[in-house]
């Protein structure tokens, strides 16, 4: 069984999100994960030849998907949410 190999965790912000990415070696594939920093969220994997080309699919998928996302307040009135 391969073990895992060349981990690295770094965090930035793409589409204004602030996210983290975990990329590692697995045998001859390099796994990449972004997630959203807070609270978590698992926002994407992708699989590559390199880290680089792991990287890049995974920011590409990640980028598009969180542009999507909108943010807004809560309703007028709206009392599950602290602080509104």
């Amino acid at each position: 069984m391969p073990k895992t190999e060349e981990y690295s965790e770094r965090k930035m912000q793409l589409a204004g999100w602030p996210v983290t990415i975990v990329t590692f070696r697995l045998g001859p594939t390099y796994h990449t994960t972004i997630d959203n920093t807070d609270p978590g969220a698992w926002v994407v994997k992708a699989q590559g030849a390199t880290q680089a080309e792991a990287e890049s699919k995974a920011i590409t998928e990640a980028e598009a998907l969180l542009a999507k996302v909108k943010t807004s307040k809560p309703p007028t009135g709206c009392t599950s949410v602290p602080g509104f």
